[in-house]
């Protein structure tokens, strides 16, 4: 009876579970499908098929109760029953304990198999949302922000970023920081590479804001006046060169005197080392200077390339009253030359000189008749500025059709004769046909070009730039020279005066006369020693000529690199 009132009750509990599955709409196929972008739809969906979960193991857990609670008890049979032969009951009891409850929870089982499955494969959508973030920057160990969290040092990778808005920042200390916006798609893939720039040792209040000049955002007279502003901060940064130039020549440790004891060679070592410590100095702010500028030349090339990019745009618009004018016609090439103009417009006149192919037999139907023609003119965005007034003069294309069917047209726009008297025309007239030609075109230049590292094609650290380096090379090899030939005539004077102490002490008779022994004694050392104490003394002679020869070519080399900063 306790049995078939557990099966009863486990195929009630088994409907209920199920009517309330069924209640929910759980459709586990629709829930593990991969069909939205949505981070929070897979959450909800994993919290929904969770609870269900969570609800069948509870039930499995009720199951497995009810199974044991309806077994007979197993006890031991009286005193005298052995110990195996409990121990054999006991196994068979555990056994149908076992059956019973897998027959009971199968149902449950299958179904909570088949939760997890879907939850797994729920979890694997949502993981392929997320976003992979590479970031390097040169030089590493930059510290890495994302939203305002810090990540950690570069080179780094981030595999867990949800998609959207984001905001990186790089930041290393004596650099400029870095950053950018964007947004990233569902499982994109991004690497940033980023050249940091050094941090510049010039006026932070007159600092340009490079990515606002950069932007392309305004008209060509916009750029013209970013370009200006760019000049103007090249002169202002020759200034504060010079300035902290001085600065540091005000600065810099004084060459003390010779000091008791201390040898001429040890001194003279000593404003060598002050001297090379200068050009050091020297050629670093030169280095900080040229690469400066150079990023300043850059941005005029970027903004001059925006100039050319606008000027290159090309309009097209129906003249208001144009006048067509058919000459002859050629019958064997079936063209008619023709002459287009409007030469008193306000805004765009021209004039067009050609010849437009129209089929024989069309020709003979229009008996030179211009009814259905239609005139179209394209012109660059490149007007003319006279005064006050601007005319459209760039004429790239005439576009001719007769009753909507484009005609081939050739030809070319002449001047206009009311315009080529005017001031400035002729310069005009110049840069115009380079953008018509194509001599002039716009380049791949952009922000990132002008924020690099790199010179481009800008001729590098300029004719001054390298005549400043140079001559301060120059001038540091010739001191080192300079420094050793005097070294070394030192050494020849000290051994020429060691030498010249061994000679015999003079001795002299009661008259004055030197005796006859000091005479013999010299005549000696004389002999042993004259040569050496020639050559000793030629040495010296010799290095410091060279000294001499050496130093004075450094000084002038020393004040040629620094005049490059004045002239």
């Amino acid at each position: 009876m306790d049995n078939y009132l557990n099966r009863a009750i486990f195929f009630l509990a088994a409907f209920a579970l199920s009517s309330v599955f069924a209640q929910q709409g759980i459709n586990l196929t629709e829930l593990s499908a991969k069909d939205t972008a949505s981070f929070e739809t897979y959450s909800k969906r994993i919290a929904l098929v969770q609870d269900s979960i969570v609800a069948m193991q509870a039930e499995i857990e009720g199951v497995k109760q009810r199974a044991s609670s309806s077994m007979p008890a197993l006890e031991p049979k009286g005193e005298y029953e052995k110990q195996t032969d409990f121990d054999a009951r006991k196994a068979k009891w555990e056994k149908e304990l076992s059956e019973k409850t897998q027959r009971d929870v199968k149902v449950f089982a299958d179904r909570l198999a088949e939760f997890e499955k879907a939850k797994k494969k729920i979890e694997e959508n949502q993981a392929s949302l997320y976003c992979f973030v590479e970031i390097k920057s040169n030089p590493p160990a930059a510290s890495v922000s994302v939203n305002g969290t810090a990540l950690g040092a570069t080179p780094l990778e981030y595999n867990n970023f949800l998609p959207g808005y984001m905001v990186i920042k790089i930041q290393r200390e004596n650099y400029e920081p870095w950053d950018t916006t964007l947004t990233l798609q569902a499982g994109q893939k991004l690497k940033l590479n980023v050249a940091l720039t050094e941090a510049s040792i010039f006026s932070k209040e007159e600092e340009l804001d490079f990515p606002q000049i950069l932007a392309k955002d305004t008209t060509t007279a916009g750029y013209y006046k970013r370009i200006r502003r760019v000049k103007a901060r090249g002169e202002q940064v020759d200034g504060e060169r010079d300035i902290i130039f001085e600065k540091y020549m005000k600065s810099r440790p004084v060459l003390e005197p010779q000091q008791p004891g201390e040898t001429v060679r040890d001194f003279e070592r000593r404003q060598y080392l002050l001297r090379a410590d200068s050009i050091k100095y020297t050629d670093w702010l030169q280095q900080k200077h040229g690469a400066y500028k150079n990023k300043l030349a850059r941005t005029i090339r970027v903004l001059e390339n925006y100039i050319i990019e606008t000027e290159s745009l090309v309009i097209t618009e129906a003249p208001a009253n144009p006048l067509v004018a058919l000459g002859a016609y050629d019958a064997d090439k079936e063209f008619f030359e023709i002459e287009v103009f409007d030469t008193t417009s306000a805004q765009s006149p021209f004039y067009f000189v050609g010849k437009v192919g129209i089929p024989l037999d069309t020709a003979k139907v229009m008996n030179r008749s211009l009814e259905g023609f239609l005139v179209g003119v394209s012109y660059l965005n490149y007007p003319f500025v006279y005064r006050d007034s601007s005319f459209n003069l760039a004429m790239k294309e005439l576009i001719l059709s007769r009753r909507e069917v484009p005609l081939k047209v050739d030809g070319v726009f002449k001047p206009i004769a009311r315009f080529e008297g005017m001031e400035g025309y002729a310069v005009w007239r110049a840069h115009a046909d380079s953008l018509l030609n194509g001599t002039l075109k716009p380049q791949s230049l952009d922000v990132n070009y002008a924020l690099s590292a790199k010179e481009g094609a800008s001729g590098g650290l300029g004719l001054r730039g390298w005549t400043r380096i140079l001559t301060f090379a120059a001038a540091a090899t010739c001191g080192t020279l300079a420094v050793m030939k005097h070294s070394k005539a030192g050494e020849y004077k000290d051994s020429y005066n060691n030498l010249n102490n061994t000679q015999p002490r003079a001795e002299r008779d009661g008259n004055g006369d030197y005796t006859q022994r000091y005479k013999e004694a010299y005549t000696q050392w004389y002999k042993d020693n004259h040569v050496a104490l020639e050559n000793d003394k030629d040495a010296v002679k010799s290095n410091e000529g060279s000294r001499n020869i050496f130093g004075a070519v450094a000084g002038v080399f020393a004040v040629a690199g620094t005049l490059t900063f004045v002239f």
